[in-house]
């Protein structure tokens, strides 16, 4: 688990690169004026030298993460491979717990989602972050808001490739062109 107290205005939220360079510069961009990143997992692709569409290789994403500098907090994928974990420096681990503005935000990948939803719940979570589906969503149930931020390399469902950003307002799922697709105010 990875714990922290996060300071800023505002903060970026993506999830399931799966090794896209491009797709992580798009986020990025989108982010432009907030240092922190939080990173919903499936970062790269079942090893670094895997190539992906666009001549690219998640070593290449794998470098890109290593040189940001700002704060970024990742939740562990399931296709996010022991061999992956070694060539990135940030620390990835199953869950990440954050506060933020006075809210307690919750982070995993999100697979057994039934078992994230309950401890979302039990601990009383103002925001819970999953990815794994590849589907931008925001559902508010009881007092905590689970969010998905879609994927930003292989979306599914109805909306294109995708990213979120968390502000003292609320939570704005956009596209990577900065298109809102969806928005739920605190």
């Amino acid at each position: 688990m990875t714990a922290k107290v996060v300071e800023c205005e505002r903060f970026g939220v993506i999830s399931d690169t799966h090794g896209s360079l491009p797709a992580w510069k798009a986020a990025l961009a989108l982010f432009s004026g907030t240092d922190v990143v939080l990173h919903a997992g499936d970062v790269l692709y079942h090893g670094p030298r895997n190539p992906i569409p666009g001549g690219y290789t998640p070593a290449d994403l794998a470098q890109a993460i290593n040189e940001y500098d700002g704060t970024l907090l990742i939740a562990r994928g399931n296709c996010d491979a022991d061999v992956d974990l070694m060539i990135l420096d940030p620390l990835v681990a199953p869950y990440v717990v954050l506060w933020w503005n006075g809210k307690k935000i919750i982070m995993m990948h999100g697979e057994n989602f039934p078992v994230f939803r309950r401890m979302a719940l039990d601990c009383k979570a103002d925001i819970a972050i999953s990815g794994h589906t590849h589907i931008a969503s925001v559902v508010r149930e009881e007092n905590t808001i689970f969010l998905n931020p879609g994927s930003t390399t292989i979306p599914k469902g109805k909306d294109p490739a995708s990213a979120a950003l968390i502000d003292y307002l609320g939570i704005s799922i956009l596209t990577l062109d900065g298109v809102l697709l969806h928005r739920e105010e605190f």
